[in-house]
């Protein structure tokens, strides 16, 4: 994580027009400065500051301050968390998880033809947390970083989709049952923001029960991490490439051990109130250097190579995930 003087300018780039993103993002709620950020600088990054100089910075940028955040969210929630929802919704999750996981690899596999690494991202993306899940997962399936960049646009791009969407189907679909409603955005939509933004456009009961089961999925993101980084590894060395053995605990990072301590530690000790919001700030406003920094170096080059394919991914993505949630609900709840 050490920076060299040649990074600050990209950094700074960065870290500015997060700021603005976080400006803007009051003004317009229902889009908000993760999406606002991920936006500008696929514009800016493609025709404003194109130079080389900027690049090394962005490129710090978007890999690491990810990864504090991450780490934070142990900040925020608890095995409380759980009970909040009651088994009915602990089961509705799982099964969204996993059913997310399973058919939107598959997908893309057999019908959009994406290799195995990029479905991976997809499905880690959509079935846990957005931009946050793939930056966990990337590094140790050996992703590529256009492949994650792309795939972190797609799963944002996608998420902006049902921001305006969800917020109207829910209470089309459930009426004033906030719980129902909680659930169909909680389950669905990819990062916190989104959920969050998504839900307070209904009333404020939708957003506390959306914000529980995004939590929820939150803490299956150690087992998704290290569930993917192992069946890379079982189906490359079924192709006879060269697999390095890892110990199991290295296959996760760092950030996923401390999240997991501070939810633990949550659970048994309440941490003060100013360091818990300290902490979902942190978590907010470095998710929005992430994507501000995926934007900046995301080039139109990229996005045209595997474009109009991933871009339909992600459609047909969002498409089954809102399915198969107004299905579980109707089973479950």
């Amino acid at each position: 994580m050490q920076l060299s003087r040649k990074q600050y300018a990209g950094l700074v780039l960065t870290v500015l027009l997060s700021l603005l993103s976080l400006v803007l993002g009051h003004f317009l709620p229902q889009l908000g400065a993760e999406s606002i950020a991920l936006l500008a600088g696929l514009v800016l990054g493609n025709l404003v500051f194109t130079q080389d100089r900027w690049q090394a910075g962005v490129l710090w940028a978007e890999k690491y301050p990810i990864e504090i955040g991450i780490a934070c969210l142990g900040f925020q929630i608890t095995l409380h968390t759980i009970q909040k929802i009651g088994l009915g919704g602990v089961i509705f999750i799982l099964l969204q998880m996993i059913a997310t996981i399973l058919l939107v690899y598959w997908v893309g596999r057999k019908i959009f033809k994406v290799d195995l690494k990029a479905g991976l991202l997809m499905a880690a993306g959509n079935a846990v947390c957005g931009s946050s899940a793939i930056a966990a997962v990337a590094p140790k399936i050996s992703a590529s970083d256009n492949q994650r960049r792309t795939s972190v646009a797609i799963v944002s791009l996608s998420g902006i989709v049902l921001l305006f969407v969800l917020p109207v189907l829910g209470p089309l679909l459930y009426q004033d049952h906030s719980l129902l409603v909680g659930a169909l955005i909680g389950g669905t939509l990819q990062s916190v923001g989104q959920v969050i933004g998504a839900a307070s456009l209904v009333n404020g009961s939708v957003t506390v029960y959306a914000t529980l089961f995004k939590m929820l999925r939150i803490i299956c993101l150690f087992i998704v991490v290290l569930g993917m980084a192992k069946f890379v590894q079982v189906k490359e060395a079924k192709e006879n490439k060269p697999a390095v053995q890892v110990n199991g605990f290295k296959l996760v990072p760092w950030f996923i051990y401390v999240f997991l301590i501070l939810m633990l530690l949550g659970s048994l000790v309440q941490f003060p109130q100013p360091i818990v919001a300290g902490a979902k700030s942190v978590t907010s406003f470095f998710s929005v250097i992430n994507l501000a920094g995926i934007g900046l170096n995301l080039k139109w080059s990229v996005i045209k190579a595997s474009g109009a394919k991933l871009l339909s991914y992600g459609l047909v993505t969002i498409t089954i995930q809102v399915l198969l949630a107004v299905t579980l609900i109707m089973f479950i709840f």
